[in-house]
């Protein structure tokens, strides 16, 4: 139901590139140790690799881009989390996935935010949690992704990391073009 609402408000592209299949997702989740949520699943079937507004950019598993792959966008920001929180415990609280509660990040902003699922045992209950690396300030959201991103575009929630003008820019999924 979430993607059909968000379908209405972002368009989906004409051409999509690392959308995967059935057998890909199933390397993936194995390579996950995990099943990543069906709405996730859905999206990037849908949309493909890329950013909303050209500001929020989601990682696909199956992404060449090194800056969009989900596995390598998701270790790098999980090796700085994990840096700063060895640094700076107190400010860095959360674990990282496959612990409980662990933060597994499935996108990055343009200002350097880590959109995070704040993971489970069931990946249908993952919550989101926008992460500021530059001041450690952290946003928890009880949405699935495609409910988080529709409640952004449609002002129905407001994250503060985000820039005021996000909406002035067209409802539109930029592609991140495959090498």
């Amino acid at each position: 139901m979430s993607l059909e609402k968000l379908k209405m408000i972002l368009s989906v592209p004409d051409k999509i590139y690392g959308a995967g299949d059935i057998s890909k997702w199933k390397e993936a989740e194995k390579e996950l140790g995990s099943k990543f949520p069906s709405d996730y699943k859905e999206f990037i079937s849908t949309y493909g690799t890329g950013g909303v507004c050209g500001f929020l950019w989601i990682y696909s598993p199956f992404s060449s881009n090194e800056n969009l792959n989900f596995f390598m966008g998701a270790k790098e920001d999980n090796n700085a989390y994990f840096t700063s929180k060895q640094k700076f415990p107190d400010d860095f609280p959360r674990s990282l996935f496959p612990e409980e509660g662990g933060l597994l990040p499935w996108g990055v902003t343009d200002n350097g935010d880590v959109l995070n699922w704040i993971t489970s045992d069931t990946p249908e209950k993952w919550s989101i949690l926008v992460y500021d690396g530059r001041s450690g300030d952290a946003y928890e959201y009880k949405n699935s992704l495609t409910e988080f991103l529709y409640d952004v575009l449609s002002e129905n929630i407001t994250c503060h990391l985000f820039p005021d003008d996000l909406l002035d820019i067209e409802f539109e999924y930029i592609v991140g073009k495959e090498d």
